[in-house]
């Protein structure tokens, strides 16, 4: 086990690839196809602090998804991103591809904040690509409700070359705009987008000049899309440079949100496959 300031981490690695997972937050910050680049985001600028979320990788965002529509004081995009996850088990699948188990459990701490009993599982598979599975079971004796995002930071070269792909008339609930709208074309990025999108059945591409990202999802037709803008991201201490992320994110929300039965489960699975156009790049 390693440590990055205050936070531990589990490194692994084989023939294709490595990843760092931060026990806070099940959370993995780092995924390196070697040879080529980093796949994911991260902030040079961000903490990594018990009880503060990282700023890149792939947050997840659980029970519930921005803030709570109770309490606006607890915490954004809920508490399993903050919380110290168990880790249960690392496996080599072959000496191309590991995968990593942890899990989560309610305790009087979680109830506090969601009176639910739950437990929750997230397998990560680290190979040529990158695959998450996101279990969440009810452990309780009565029906809950969820929204949740595997809140992923894709590294791009610039965000103002990239574009988006496969969302070609779908709908989307603008956030910044507070409007729902039809999408036109492709998606391009000279302000603030930060858009839901429903009914969503393709798989979504992420093209600059220097890497292709594709995105596959299961568990859910919601995907979201988000970069902050230069405005915004200038308000944001933890985040350094906007231009080289993009935020991709199979998520249950909206109409994709979760209602789980005593005993039921529900997996939501996000996979990215990712080219890099000039291997002699490293993002």
């Amino acid at each position: 086990m390693d440590t990055q300031d205050e936070l531990a981490y589990i490194y692994v690695e084989n023939s294709c690839s490595s990843a760092k997972i931060a026990l806070q937050g099940a959370h993995i910050f780092d995924f390196t196809l070697k040879g080529k680049g980093s796949v994911l985001f991260l902030s040079q600028t961000s903490v990594f602090k018990e009880g503060k979320a990282i700023r890149g990788g792939v947050p997840i965002c659980w029970p519930w998804f921005g803030a709570n529509e109770i309490d606006s004081s607890l915490p954004n995009h809920g508490f399993a991103r903050i919380s110290l996850w168990k880790h249960q088990s690392t496996q080599m699948l072959n000496d191309r591809e590991t995968k990593v188990t942890l899990t989560l459990h309610s305790s009087p701490k979680t109830h506090v904040l969601w009176p639910y009993l739950f437990h929750l599982t997230l397998d990560i598979y680290v190979g040529e690509v990158l695959r998450l599975e996101l279990t969440s079971q009810n452990l309780d004796t009565k029906p809950f409700t969820f929204t949740s995002a595997l809140h992923t930071y894709l590294a791009v070269d610039n965000i103002y070359e990239t574009h988006v792909e496969g969302l070609e008339e779908t709908y989307y609930f603008d956030k910044t705009q507070n409007t729902c709208t039809r999408q036109e074309g492709h998606i391009d990025f000279s302000k603030e987008v930060d858009r839901i999108y429903q009914n969503v059945k393709n798989d979504i591409l992420v093209k600059d000049n220097k890497v292709h990202h594709t995105v596959q999802t299961e568990g859910t037709y919601t995907i979201v899309v988000w970069n902050p803008g230069e405005i915004l991201a200038s308000s944001m201490p933890d985040l350094n440079d906007h231009t080289q992320m993009l935020c991709v994110e199979s998520a249950n929300v909206l109409d994709d949100s979760v209602t789980l039965a005593k005993g039921e489960s529900h997996t939501l699975r996000h996979t990215i496959i990712t080219e890099f156009r000039d291997v002699s790049i490293s993002l």
